[in-house]
């Protein structure tokens, strides 16, 4: 099973974003585009996982203790790829944040998780392999409030990929 922990944005903040997103779609003359329902912060990637390695990913989040912030999303980039770019929303790296994070890949590493060396760029992709005459920059912020951490199943489906929550780790317990 293939396997991330995100933070899911809430109602108001995933319609912000969808509009964010569409407003990129009208300017664009390929991509594709990610489901409203399906907008999120990845915080790692752990990629095809067995049972065990489930439950050594719960355990993780469990160890963790956090409590409720904002996040703060008020950039609008792309990570370059050869066949059109992956679009995002960036994040404000706040010390909540990226604490989160930090204490996220400890726990994950202690479990014997071999993850991505690459540092953490908050972000909520909005579109990939995009073709689009669109600038990056600065947009009005999209604030989030992050009361939970999730382990989501990533599946393909037959309109692309549908995540599913399998595990939540709620602030403050």
């Amino acid at each position: 099973m293939r396997l991330f922990i995100a933070l899911m944005l809430d109602g108001d903040a995933a319609d912000e974003l969808a509009a964010l997103r569409d407003s990129l779609h009208d300017r664009s003359s390929s991509g594709s585009f990610v489901p409203r329902e399906n907008l999120h912060i990845t915080l790692e990637f752990l990629g095809e996982c067995t049972a065990a390695e489930r439950r050594k990913a719960e355990e993780a989040m469990d160890s963790i203790v956090f409590r409720p912030f904002r996040i703060t999303m008020d950039k609008l980039g792309f990570f370059s790829r050869p066949d059109g770019n992956t679009w995002w929303a960036g994040a404000e790296e706040s010390a909540p944040l990226m604490n989160l994070s930090r204490d996220l890949r400890r726990e994950l590493s202690a479990r014997g998780f071999r993850l991505e060396k690459r540092r953490f760029r908050p972000h909520a992709t909005l579109g990939r392999r995009v073709v689009t005459d669109a600038a990056a920059g600065s947009i009005r912020p999209v604030c989030a409030s992050a009361e939970a951490i999730s382990l989501m199943l990533s599946e393909r489906g037959e309109r692309g990929m549908v995540y599913t929550v399998l595990h939540e780790r709620r602030a403050g317990e």
